[in-house]
């Protein structure tokens, strides 16, 4: 799965922001996570919105995390700087009109979309940082994490 331009640069800036554990400026994430400063900064008013992140303003200012690392799960940043587009593509689907096999399609996306729902709040930022820091097998940590959100969806 290959994530949208602002997806992507939004998780970097999320998952460098949780690395550092401090304030940082504008002009090091951008240079250190390869994103371009202007757009960082439109992407940080859609994190600011959703509480992920916070911004510093002044001379020492930046941005930091607004939440601890392991509150934060990779579905919120995802939402946060995909929700209009997803609630739009939502309402579309609604407004059709369709037969049995529409309705079907329908529901089979729908079951899609929940079943990516589950296993990306599943993952924190937290989490996965430290898979990567404990230099853990990372199909193993994203396997447990799936059967674990299965048998959670099971029993919910």
């Amino acid at each position: 799965m290959q994530f949208k331009a602002s997806t992507d640069y939004g998780m970097r800036a999320v998952l460098y922001l949780a690395a550092r554990g401090t304030t940082c400026s504008s002009r090091d994430i951008a240079e250190d996570m390869s994103i371009p400063r202007d757009y960082l900064i439109q992407l940080a008013q859609l994190l600011r919105n959703a509480n992920i992140i916070e911004a510093r303003p002044g001379k020492h200012g930046g941005y930091r995390l607004a939440q601890d690392p392991s509150e934060i799960s990779v579905l919120d940043v995802i939402n946060a700087l995909d929700e209009d587009s997803k609630m739009a593509t939502r309402e579309r689907r609604s407004a059709r009109k369709g037969g049995q096999m529409v309705q079907e399609i329908k529901q089979t996306y729908d079951l899609i979309e929940e079943s990516m729902d589950a296993f990306l709040s599943s993952l924190t930022v937290a989490s996965l940082l430290e898979c990567v820091s404990n230099g853990d097998n990372s199909r193993q940590f994203l396997a447990t994490r799936l059967q674990e959100e299965g048998e959670r969806l099971v029993t919910a």
